[in-house]
Formats: structure tokens, sequence, C-alpha cells
């Protein structure tokens, strides 16, 4: 068995695509955490957040991620906020090798400003709220060893990046 491969980063930065094709070309099991944080709950995320809260949310995210963190073999989407949790940083960084995606804040808010199920986004401003949650999470994001930016590269370039990163054989 391998160790797990977290892919996580900012919203909009690729995470799900670049996992999915990362789990098939290796061979691994897919896992989107947030997919299944929805399945679980019956609804969406964006959701969740309005009948429950954020806090809600991050508990349901903290079970996943002790749950997850038991297992090998898998390439995991995380949310974007997943890590912010220490204790979830810690499990995940033991259960596998954890990569950063992220892209400059207007390649963000191209990608994600068509779709408006993004909770935490809500309203007006978008471009300056991505830019004030970007900095918040700038620690976080900056103590994981492996990133990539993703802005000008396709799905198949970031996958690459990542197995030549990590050294993985195909």
């Amino acid at each position: 068995m391998r160790k797990n491969i977290i892919i996580t980063g900012f919203m909009g930065t690729g995470k799900s695509v670049v996992a999915k094709e990362l789990a098939r070309k290796l061979k691994m099991e897919f896992i989107d955490m947030d997919r299944i944080i929805e399945e679980r709950q019956g609804t969406s995320i964006a959701d969740i957040f309005a009948r429950y809260g954020e806090n809600y949310f991050r508990e349901q995210e903290n079970k996943l991620v002790k749950k997850l963190s038991q297992k090998e073999n898998m390439v995991i989407a995380t949310g974007g906020g997943t890590l912010l949790s220490s204790d979830n940083a810690r499990m995940l960084g033991q259960a596998g090798e954890i990569v950063c995606l992220y892209a400059d804040s207007q390649t963000i808010y191209n990608r994600v400003r068509r779709k408006n199920d993004r909770p935490l986004l809500k309203g007006e401003n978008i471009l300056n709220k991505i830019n004030l949650l970007l900095e918040e999470r700038k620690k976080i994001y900056d103590n994981i060893k492996w990133k990539i930016n993703t802005s000008n590269f396709t799905t198949q370039e970031v996958v690459d990046k990542i197995i030549n990163l990590l050294k993985l054989e195909r």
C-alpha cells in the first residue's frame, strides 16, 4: 500500500480536478472531502454553511479527516479551509504527503466567479474577499512543504509536476 497524497489549497486552485486525475494516473482511490460531506449531510456545502454555520461544517470536516487519515492509497482533495485546523494538518501530514496548490487572486476570481456556490464569497467585492482570505490563510499554506502554482498550467501539467515533485512511479 502507498501513503496518501493530500491535495490542498485555496478554493479555485484546482484541487478536485487535479486530485481526480492524479488518482487515475497513479491507480489510487480518489476522495473529494467536500463531496463526501455533501453526501453524508444530504445537501450542498453552501446549504450546510447557511443552515448550520461554518463551525458545524468544520466539525464534519474534522470527523472525516480522522477517518481518512487511518487509510492508505488515496489521493484526497481537501476543502480549502481543511488545514485551518492544526489537528487536521497534523493527521493528514502523518497519513501522507501534502501538496498545496495555489494561484494568484485574479486567476482564482476568474475560476470561481461563474459559480455562486462558495459560501465564503457571498455578496459584493469577491476579489477583495479572496485577497483577505488568502492573507488569513497564508501562514498555513506557507507551512506546506510542496507547493505548485496552477495559475497558467493545465490539469495534466499540474499532475505531472506533482508526480515529479514527489518522485512517484506511474
